[in-house]
């Protein structure tokens, strides 16, 4: 069940729980991730790292009593936006580095080794331009509608998995939805659309979530 405590015009989402001992199941999260998704349909919420516990709503109205001029300045800055989240797979821009034969006949083991190199990282820094660019492109079909933005880049086996956060008005959903659907074309990489989410890339405190 879920209640809130509130200070003012700040109120903080609370359920309590009878046992804070070990993880959280997926069940859980799941759960805690509905909840927020649905409170933030008809309002600015700020999401906040999942497990954070307080002995009692008097010490959760302290917390927002304390940090009042922190989650106002916040709820303001985020105020009607939303998180739309894309995340691009670049085929092979991850995959392992060729291994490139020198004939050494001609060379001494140095120059060698040298031209090894040389040759490793061109093919790496050829890859990643390659990558870069396509992210760059998908990048700027969006910045037009976005209000802030995020990346983050991370190697899954032979690909390149690039995750992109925008946030985004709320009203701005369905234009971004459309332009999406115009990236959709065969290429070297494939796309993968998720959202509108609360702005849980744009929130950097510790606590509850916090709703105004």
């Amino acid at each position: 069940m879920v209640s809130s405590v509130t200070d003012g015009e700040l109120a903080a989402a609370v359920s309590r729980v009878s046992d804070a001992g070990g993880l959280p199941d997926a069940a859980q999260a799941i759960t805690y991730a509905n909840v927020i998704a649905a409170i933030s349909e008809d309002r600015t919420v700020l999401p906040v790292r999942y497990g954070c516990l307080f002995p009692s709503g008097a010490e959760v109205h302290e917390f927002l009593r304390a940090r009042r001029a922190e989650f106002t300045a916040l709820l303001e800055e985020l105020d009607g936006c939303v998180e739309m989240g894309i995340r691009v797979l670049l085929s092979g821009a991850g995959r392992p580095l060729r291994k490139h034969r020198i004939r050494t006949a001609q060379l001494d083991l140095g120059a060698a080794y040298l031209t090894r190199r040389r040759a490793v990282y061109a093919q790496r820094d050829a890859e990643r331009e390659a990558g870069a660019a396509t992210a760059a492109a998908i990048w700027r079909a969006f910045s037009g509608l976005s209000v802030q933005s995020r990346t983050a880049r991370a190697v899954m086996g032979e690909n390149l998995l690039v995750s992109m956060y925008f946030l985004i008005q709320r009203e701005d959903v369905g234009p971004f939805r459309r332009k999406f659907e115009r990236l959709q074309e065969p290429g070297a990489y494939r796309l993968l659309l998720s959202g509108p989410w609360a702005p849980y890339n744009f929130v950097a405190i510790q606590g509850l979530g916090v709703v105004r």
